[in-house]
């Protein structure tokens, strides 16, 4: 192959490649992707973005004003119910078994008050850290599978480029036979 089709594969493939990183990143950046994943409510209770209120304590709560919100910012939550679409920038739940409880949160004066916003456990000889992070969530299966299809396509794609430059610099690797 001669250095002019290489110098056109190489390009055609860098193009590619830098196209499919911007559509990633695109993706990660707008939210679109974290929309994909956290899809829909696994049950009822109320959506929230756990990082805003991850400091929370006993002495120091933190109130969450409930509405209808279409992006969760701050310290707001949405009513669900099972099966509902989750507002964006959702990344967990606080089930109504948890507010009637009123250890970790409780309704108070129309708004959520978060007091034990994590706590550590301990399961089968294991201690972890249970926060409202990933609670109650039904992800969309389709969203790992996109991610993996990406991750191959950009594989590819850089392949393909460095495939590419060898032939622009007129290196002609032998492949291996194995007998």
């Amino acid at each position: 192959m001669d250095k002019t089709k290489g110098a056109v594969k190489f390009i055609f493939w860098l193009s590619v490649s830098v196209g499919l990183f911007i559509y990633s990143y695109g993706t990660y950046t707008s939210g679109q992707m974290t929309s994909w994943y956290y899809y829909k409510a696994k049950t009822d209770g109320y959506a929230v973005h756990s990082t805003y209120f991850k400091k929370a304590t006993k002495e120091n709560p933190m109130m969450l004003q409930i509405g209808k919100f279409d992006k969760i910012e701050g310290l707001q939550a949405v009513e669900v119910k099972k099966g509902d679409r989750l507002p964006k920038n959702t990344d967990g739940i606080i089930e109504k078994k948890v507010i009637k409880e009123e250890k970790q949160a409780k309704l108070e004066d129309g708004m959520i008050k978060v007091m034990v916003p994590w706590e550590i456990k301990d399961a089968k000889g294991f201690k972890f850290k249970d926060t409202f992070k990933h609670k109650g969530i039904e992800t969309n299966p389709w969203s790992g599978a996109w991610n993996v299809m990406m991750v191959l396509l950009i594989g590819l794609a850089l392949g393909l480029t460095a495939e590419g430059f060898t032939d622009i610099m007129g290196l002609k690797l032998d492949k291996i036979v194995h007998h």
